[in-house]
């Protein structure tokens, strides 16, 4: 059982405990519907109030009971997952928000084996933050996923005229490989492609690798997004973007835009012409809820004079428990 231990003395405190925070689901054939209940128990001494479930798997998820559970009570979080376009061992986690000041966010995880002819990994195909003009070389490895299954891959689909993709075999029978390039002057941002893997299978005819990155130029901020994940307005700390310029002419910072209704700012100067420091805090009063948003950064830069970057936060009831 997950549970966070309740401090000496402490009243009037929701506490979330997940008697079994992972479900096997053993080994099932592509398409099957997986679906667990996980079971959350509050053993505090206030209502447990289940803010927000997010998913970010491809799984769906829902709550089987009301958003607060009264202490000595029980909730439920279910969440399915559908195996159409999965392959090979799975893992598949979801994230829930509450009001439990020691566990605020708590994890729930599907995990298991999904038959198939053929397994393509890794999936997806991670290509990282790649710097603009650089070459771009990954492999995508196709192997047998049942004993004497004679299925291979006959072709590559790809739609994304930078990104390429080419079949060979690997020796001595082992398999195939996808080798995966990108044109050095792809466009600058994030990258979120699929390949499609036509195969001689009739039970999976195709399979699906997303292929996602981020492409750099000069102009860099980092972190590539602002969370402030669940926390009460006025109580959230400071969260800093800093931009730094990688090229070789210096760089100003012509404007920043945010949300003024939820957010101020501070925008400093680290090195002239080279890095700067945006400092973000969220406004005092805002109501419970979900804040979803973006940060605009411009900049003199012939070819990035806009970067956006995007912001989120749940914002909790101001009043605190106990």
């Amino acid at each position: 059982m997950l549970a966070m231990p309740a401090a000496s003395g402490a009243a009037g405190v929701p506490r979330v405990a997940v008697p079994a925070g992972v479900h096997d689901f053993g080994s099932v054939e592509p398409g099957a519907l997986v679906e667990e209940a996980f079971r959350l128990e509050n053993t505090g001494s206030a209502p447990l109030r289940i803010e927000n479930v997010k998913s970010s798997c491809g799984c769906t998820v829902g709550l089987a009971s009301g958003h607060e559970v009264l202490p000595g009570g029980a909730g439920a979080v279910t969440v399915r997952l559908d195996t159409a376009r999965l392959s090979g061992r799975v893992t598949k986690t979801v994230t829930v928000y509450t009001n439990d000041p020691a566990a605020p966010v708590v994890g729930l995880t599907l995990t298991g084996e999904v038959a198939a002819d053929l397994i393509a990994s890794p999936t997806p195909l991670y290509l990282g933050r790649i710097r603009h003009g650089t070459a771009t070389r990954r492999e995508i490895m196709v192997t047998s996923g049942r004993p004497g299954a004679a299925a291979r891959v006959t072709w590559v689909e790809n739609t994304n005229p930078a990104l390429h993709a080419t079949l060979e075999p690997l020796p001595a029978g082992g398999g195939q490989r996808v080798v995966v390039t990108l044109d050095p002057h792809i466009p600058l941002g994030r990258l979120n492609d699929q390949l499609t893997l036509h195969t001689t299978s009739d039970r999976a005819p195709e399979l699906l690798v997303p292929v996602f990155g981020s492409v750099e130029g000069d102009v860099v901020v980092l972190p590539p997004q602002v969370t402030f994940g669940v926390t009460r307005a006025g109580d959230a700390p400071a969260r800093e973007l800093h931009i730094r310029n990688q090229g070789v002419q210096p760089l100003r910072i012509t404007g920043v835009g945010v949300p003024k209704d939820v957010v101020r700012y501070e925008l400093d100067t680290v090195e002239d012409g080279r890095e700067y420091l945006v400092t973000l805090r969220l406004r005092d009063g805002l109501p419970p809820g979900t804040v979803e948003g973006a940060v605009d950064i411009f900049t003199d830069h012939p070819d990035e004079d806009h970067l956006v970057v995007p912001l989120y936060a749940i914002i909790r009831d101001g009043k605190r428990q106990g």
